[in-house]
């Protein structure tokens, strides 16, 4: 798994470890540490991936594709972009959604955090506190830990299978409306699944709240959606810090964009400040609108809010399966209750009488996802705006890792590389769907 170039000494006074291609991250990226005794320089983290275009590429599409294109974005959060890029449209050209596709578009969305969720924490941070170099060279001695891995991904695949058509970029939805019915025997069997994979949801919590994690709490402010009145996905405004609520449509005036000369990423301000998003993030800001049993499953989790220790975004991510599953469960039960007999009419496009810009919001697994879409009076995108929440966080794990540095200096190297690597795999960062990592440099 590594090829590096290390000793067994620690990183005091000047020293060079060099990590290559370490698959338990999507995408790839490269930390630069300068240290001089005790004390750290420089912290960079390199985004070194060539630029992708996806904002160009909306350029001169039908208002339609953007829910096919963006999806493409990230193949992790697919449900995500596809259903904040409908909203986005939704919004330019005035279209309210119905109760039931709301309801829908949650669970949706939901399938995609239990899917994300489950991968993230067992197949990439789980190994690190169990001491393997991955999942399956646990089958043997920890084979209910790798079962449930299984479990509860096919369970996050299964509900975006049957509500989005397919378990990978979902093609049932649509400007408006879905544009399938499920049968109610494929409810009856996702209801079932749900049902049998909440123990599975709660044991999760139990394990990752067994490990030991670094004490680290440096404070910052936490950017998420707050409605107020559910643990906010789909729903609710920004707020970050201790500013109050924006509406979704003044968040990119209210954000600051830099570029810096040794990432291809953009590193993302508000107020002059860096502000971390994700799990973490919404359960300091809604943790008291979860769904009953993951209250309960937070309480013995011993997670004491607030907290701003990204280690513990671990036991958060565990807690929010518990929601994703109840909630799905309480969805399912609705829509089988109330779903429709017939499909509504497809939006029937008609001219725009002058240029729309529509925008929306929404909680992706790794924290707010904003998507805005200018339309053209002919429908066509003029232009478009997507700022994820890996680019939010990148500023908040540089700072982390540089603040974390000086208590572990005189480690050795490879204990040091290792609290380093699980400091940033807390943050789930998905540069791309690749499968490199980090190459560490202590210079």
């Amino acid at each position: 798994m590594f090829s590096p170039k290390r000793s067994s000494n620690s990183c005091f006074g000047k020293s060079s470890i060099r990590i290559n291609h370490m698959a338990k991250i999507y995408g790839h990226a490269s930390l630069e540490v300068r240290i001089r005794g005790r004390r750290v320089k420089q912290c960079r983290l390199h985004i070194e991936e060539s630029s992708r275009f996806f904002e160009r590429m909306m350029k001169g599409k039908r208002f339609e594709e953007a829910r096919r294109l963006a999806p493409r974005i990230c193949g992790i959060c697919a449900a995500s972009h596809n259903i904040t890029a409908l909203m986005a449209v939704e919004d330019a050209l005035g279209i309210k959604l119905s109760r039931h596709a709301s309801r829908v578009r949650e669970a949706l969305i939901l399938g995609g955090f239990i899917q994300s969720h489950a991968l993230h924490g067992y197949f990439l941070a789980l190994p690190d506190y169990m001491g393997y170099s991955g999942i399956l060279d646990m089958a043997d001695k920890y084979p209910e830990h790798v079962d449930r891995a299984f479990r509860l991904k096919r369970l996050g695949n299964s509900v975006i299978e049957v509500l989005g058509g397919r378990a990978t970029h979902p093609v049932t939805t649509s400007v408006g409306h879905f544009t399938n019915i499920p049968e109610e025997e494929q409810l009856d069997q996702l209801l079932r699944e749900l049902e049998e994979g909440l123990n599975d949801a709660k044991a999760t919590v139990r394990l990752f709240s067994s490990f030991k994690v670094p004490v680290f709490g440096r404070e910052k402010n936490l950017g998420s959606l707050v409605d107020g009145k559910s643990y906010a996905i789909l729903t609710g405004k920004p707020v970050i810090g201790n500013d109050k609520q924006i509406e979704p449509n003044e968040f990119m005036r209210r954000v600051k964009l830099e570029h810096r000369s040794y990432s291809t990423s953009k590193f993302v301000k508000s107020g002059g400040k860096e502000f971390m998003v994700g799990p973490l993030a919404r359960m300091n800001a809604n943790h008291r609108l979860l769904s009953e049993e993951a209250r309960s499953s937070l309480k013995r989790s011993g997670l004491k809010l607030p907290d701003y220790n990204p280690f513990n975004a671990n036991i958060a991510r565990a807690v929010e399966i518990v929601h994703c599953v109840e909630t799905c469960i309480d969805v399912i039960r609705e829509i089988q209750k109330k779903a429709p007999k017939t499909q509504p009419e497809p939006y029937r496009f008609r001219k725009l009488g002058k240029v729309h810009i529509g925008c929306a919001i929404t909680e992706a697994p790794r924290g707010m996802l904003y998507h805005e879409y200018t339309l053209g009076r002919d429908g066509f995108i003029k232009d478009s705006q997507i700022l994820t929440p890996t680019a939010q966080n990148l500023m908040p794990i540089e700072s982390d890792v540089k603040a974390l540095l000086p208590s572990i200096i005189g480690e050795p190297k490879k204990s040091i590389i290792s609290d380093v690597e699980k400091l940033i795999r807390s943050y789930d960062p998905c540069i791309s769907c690749a499968t490199h990592f980090l190459d560490v440099k202590f210079i």
